[in-house]
């Protein structure tokens, strides 16, 4: 499933949860009433569901629409105080748009007098739509903060720390990749620090939308590193962590014009692979989150750093190797069995190449 559905799938379901919870904490129990203390009959609760998830489903498709107006490089790119802020407003200002026009256009249609000034003045002024913008206006907000938080974490990272999943340690087979950028002692020293850093802020931008596509979860930044992480099943389906590094390799190319206007250089990566079992933990109390333990990582980040010896963009262990399905879209190369620092075995090591 594209980012963008899942996108659109999340803002209607939460939205639908909002509206119905408005109707149960507003109606429930509640009588229509014309005089003080005298009860004529319940409030059709029905009535008042089938309008509350008309608004809902309204919203969220707008709001999707929003997301998908400002989802654009320059706009992601701003700092997440920026992003918080313009997004927050505009889902606020779409979402009392909406309201008011479906009250206005509901009044009008049940109106006797077809007035259709007098169904605005109505809307506007009443109390019922106050309360029901603020309650709006605060779940915008709050749907609007946990998908920036979402990301920070990474994808899918906030649900299993709030899930508990790994409270308490398991073992998961995985796949790592650590991608680090070629020649970064030169770039850094011929850039400076200031434009250096915002040279790996941009490559970095530029591999997100990637990283959904191909299933992949960012474990780690680590200065001009990247470590990437797919659970085993995901990683070798339909070559999704071979495409990835390609297909991050495509993108930048396709902004060379870019790059090289703004830092003189296109940048390139190399990386390296392994999978096996490693030991999953929650860790930390200030600052939580999701650490991988074993030796597959320390493999993989040796590899990595053998990409120069070889001339390589990418080798992958004996593991990945054995793993990864014949599909015929990629060369792999045998380079050899390398005795790898800090290990005892050597470690049969490929080159992977796209055809």
């Amino acid at each position: 499933m594209s980012k963008r559905k899942k996108e659109i799938i999340f803002n209607l379901i939460a939205w639908l949860i909002a509206g119905n919870l408005f109707v149960i904490f507003r109606f429930f129990g509640m009588y229509d009433f014309d005089q003080y203390f005298i009860l004529k009959k319940p409030v059709e609760m029905g009535l008042m569901f089938l309008e509350g998830n008309v608004i809902s489903l309204v919203n969220g498709l707008l709001l999707s629409l929003v997301d998908m107006l400002l989802d654009t490089p320059k706009f992601k790119r701003r700092s997440f105080r920026s992003i918080l802020l313009v997004k927050s407003a505009a889902y606020v200002v779409t979402m009392f748009i909406s309201i008011v026009s479906i009250f206005v256009l509901h009044g009008w249609i049940i109106s006797r007098e077809n007035n259709l000034m007098y169904s605005i003045n109505y809307t506007l002024q009443s109390k019922y739509t106050i309360a029901l913008f603020l309650y709006g206006a605060f779940i915008s907000l709050l749907i609007n903060f946990l998908k920036e938080v979402n990301k920070k974490f990474g994808p899918g990272i906030m649900v299993k720390l709030f899930s508990g999943r790994y409270y308490n340690p398991r073992v998961e087979d995985r796949i790592f990749m650590f991608i680090d950028l070629k020649a970064s002692t030169t770039l850094a020293e011929k850039l400076g620090h200031l434009r250096y850093s915002r040279l790996i802020q941009d490559c970095f931008y530029d591999v997100t939308e990637v990283v959904a596509k191909h299933k992949a979860e960012i474990y780690q930044y680590v200065g001009d590193e990247i470590v990437l992480t797919w659970e085993l099943e995901k990683g070798i389906e339909n070559d999704n962590c071979f495409k990835f590094f390609f297909e991050f390799k495509k993108k930048l190319e396709s902004f060379s014009i870019y790059y090289k206007e703004k830092y003189g250089i296109v940048p390139v990566f190399k990386a390296g692979m392994n999978c096996g079992s490693v030991t999953v933990a929650e860790i930390g109390e200030l600052k939580k989150e999701i650490a991988y333990h074993g030796d597959v990582l320390n493999t993989a980040s040796r590899i990595q750093d053998k990409c120069n010896e070889y001339e390589k963009q990418l080798l992958i262990s004996g593991n990945m190797y054995k793993k990864m399905p014949r599909t015929g879209f990629f060369n792999i190369q045998l380079i050899g069995e390398i005795l790898l620092k800090g290990k005892i075995q050597p470690v049969g090591i490929y080159s992977v190449e796209r055809k």
